[in-house]
């Protein structure tokens, strides 16, 4: 574990990355997780790379981190950050090309999966299960959403990249840094998704409150299929270019 560095100037060169995030311009090349919990998960992880941890000596000295860790009091890290990091830690790490928001970068339906060896190899396994996550504006939903697919094995998540960042600071909060081992990608046409998960063996499911609907217990989850979470009840009504979900 490398030596922390301890800082006593707010004006220290080497809190750059971490000055003013609430009023500067973001960087999208890096992206910051806070809590103790959420930076834990982050340094775990294999598929992120994190530059620096910023916290106080309590937090610091929980943290199992390989990268620069600076320490501070309450006082610097709110004179630095620009409010009350209440958490005591937060890092700095490089986003990942698989969840870069840049519309332009998209190439086929279903971007490079993050935190799994490939697509292809996922959906030739004889289960899985995708939740397509779409059009979710609120950094927090979101975050939750991905917790709650943590929770139950989800094998991919498959965010609209019209939505909410996965790796905004509410977000990650939210997830309590699950998304740092939840598979997830990007999608920027979700109807060509659909229809390559469908030509996988998928099948749709979807939840609703209709009296029709047949009981969660009394339904045998499929071997492959996704289900999907829609920002709106308006997005969540069937779309008539796709076959009718099974309801449950």
């Amino acid at each position: 574990m490398p030596d922390r560095t301890v800082i006593v100037d707010p004006a220290d060169p080497r809190l750059g990355s971490f000055r003013d995030l609430l009023t500067r311009r973001p960087d999208p090349a890096v992206f910051f997780a806070e809590s103790e919990v959420a930076v834990a998960r982050l340094l775990a992880s294999p598929h992120f790379h994190t530059h620096a941890v910023l916290g106080t000596a309590p937090h610091l000295a929980r943290l199992a981190a390989h990268c620069q860790l600076l320490q501070a009091d309450h006082a610097l890290l709110r004179a630095v950050l620009g409010f009350d990091l209440h958490r005591g830690v937060i890092a700095c790490a490089a986003r990942p090309p698989a969840l870069a928001r840049d519309l332009s970068l998209a190439t086929c339906p279903i971007g490079p999966v993050l935190g799994a060896s490939s697509l292809d190899a996922l959906l030739a396994a004889p289960r899985w299960t995708v939740l397509l996550v779409q059009g979710l504006a609120d950094p927090a939903n979101l975050g939750s959403v991905i917790r709650s697919a943590r929770a139950f094995a989800v094998d991919l998540v498959l965010l609209d990249r019209r939505g909410a960042d996965p790796l905004e600071r509410r977000a990650i909060r939210a997830a309590m840094g699950h998304g740092f081992a939840q598979p997830i990608a990007q999608s920027s046409d979700l109807l060509a998704a659909l229809t390559q998960l469908h030509a996988a063996g998928g099948s749709a499911w979807a939840a609703t409150a209709s009296p029709q609907a047949r009981p969660l217990h009394a339904v045998a989850r499929p071997h492959r299929g996704w289900s999907s979470w829609s920002a709106t009840r308006a997005q969540a009504s069937r779309p008539s270019y796709w076959p009718p979900p099974t309801s449950s």
